[in-house]
């Protein structure tokens, strides 16, 4: 009997994966430890690895989304007798599959380049490798890729490639605009989702509040030559994270999740920071902040962010939220709304640093100020409260010491 290959489980909340790519083609031979294929999951994209030696036949094309546990295609042992139809699965697993792989890189990411085969058998599928950006670009410039040259590994083919060969000759249309409808999958899709049913599912109201921050540029300046030698560049971001996370200790019922009409509370308060990638958004989180103090999370925001972008994030990193913090002041916004990471009950959108005006009697005075920008869940509290907790960070945040303490 041949090996199922299934569309493997990852974490306890995914209900549904996209095999978004396979790795080696119909037919091909595969060894242990080969990649199989790329799964985009609700939050992260993994890759697949053959736990056995064989032929690779798929029973599953690409872009079919499922449910985990379906199988997807069938490895057969050397010299095993290959039909001509495949077998139909007698069944789908209602759990996590034994012995699954487990996967090592659990973030939004180019693929690797696929594995060579190993023997001669004709492909009856073949495609040419190309990342996911690069597929998305072609897709969006009507760019054939069958007539892109891969610069990357192994020949894959790039989004420089995709863009090189949108401007030759033969790819410029004769003053016609190019139409594309492409369908939303994997990060985009969970998104655009998750932010419809966040504002369907909650009462969320917004409030700004501004922020006096001439102490902390002058405390973050202090602390960047300070800590330069550590190897750590504390960031604005993580001033507003630890002082988010001290006054969520006082203010608890913002730590908190609406669930099936009841007030979730946490032990324990762990934040999300938004990173933007060009896949979208991803919020690693930073657990148990009371235990920690700012060089902590300076260093911990940074390792973050990293491994977002290098795509190497692991399930435990984008997990366990109770609140979240988002920044755009980085592209000169002020202020703006941003939507509850549900079913968390708050979220603190930060706006930039800008000079304004201070009076001292008659006397005018340059300042520097930002604007904080809280959405709350009505449903868990009132105004009042939610007020009470957003001037708790501006204090903190005007006397800045007393993130070091």
């Amino acid at each position: 009997m041949p090996a199922e290959i299934y569309l493997i489980k990852v974490g306890m909340t995914m209900t549904e994966g996209n095999l978004e790519e396979w790795y080696v083609a119909d037919g091909a031979i595969v060894q242990p430890g080969d990649l199989l294929y790329r799964l985009e999951t609700e939050k992260v994209e993994v890759d697949v690895d053959a736990e056995t030696e064989g032929t690779v036949k798929h029973l599953i094309a690409e872009g079919t989304t499922l449910e985990p546990g379906h199988v997807v295609g069938f490895i057969y042992a050397p010299g095993e007798e290959i039909p001509e139809v495949l077998p139909t699965p007698t069944h789908r697993p209602e759990t996590e599959p034994p012995n699954m792989p487990e996967p090592t890189s659990l973030a939004p990411k180019a693929a690797p380049a696929p594995s060579e085969p190993r023997s001669t058998t004709t492909a009856t599928t073949e495609r040419r490798p190309s990342s996911p950006a690069a597929r998305k670009l072609a897709s969006e410039l009507g760019v054939d890729l069958g007539n892109v040259e891969g610069t990357g590994p192994r020949g894959r083919i790039t989004k420089d490639d995709v863009e090189r060969a949108s401007a030759s000759p033969e790819n410029v249309s004769s003053g016609l605009e190019i139409a594309s409808s492409a369908p939303i999958r994997g990060v985009r899709k969970t998104i655009a989702q998750r932010m419809r049913a966040s504002l369907a599912d909650t009462a969320q109201l917004t409030m700004d509040m501004e922020v006096d921050m001439d102490k902390a540029v002058k405390l973050r300046a202090r602390l960047v030559d300070e800590w330069t030698s550590e190897g750590i560049r504390v960031s604005y971001t993580d001033l507003i994270v630890f002082a988010s996370a001290k006054a969520l200790l006082e203010h608890p019922r913002i730590n908190s999740a609406f669930v099936d009409n009841a007030i979730v509370s946490h032990n324990s308060v762990n934040i999300g920071i938004a990173v933007a990638l060009e896949e979208g958004l991803v919020v690693p989180v930073i657990h148990d902040l009371s235990s920690k103090d700012l060089k902590t999370v300076a260093r911990l925001s940074a390792e973050l962010a990293q491994k977002a972008r290098s795509g190497s994030l692991e399930l435990e990193d984008v997990q366990g939220g109770t609140f979240t913090v988002t920044s755009l002041g980085m592209y000169g916004v002020d202020s703006f709304t941003p939507i509850l990471n549900a079913p968390q009950t708050g979220i603190l959108g930060v706006g930039r640093i800008y000079d304004a005006l201070a009076w001292e009697g008659d006397t005018p005075k340059k300042c520097q100020r930002m604007r904080l920008s809280l959405t709350w869940d009505h449903q868990v509290l009132d105004g009042a409260p939610a007020a009470e907790f957003l001037a708790n960070i501006r204090a903190i945040l005007e006397s800045p010491d007393r993130l070091l303490v």
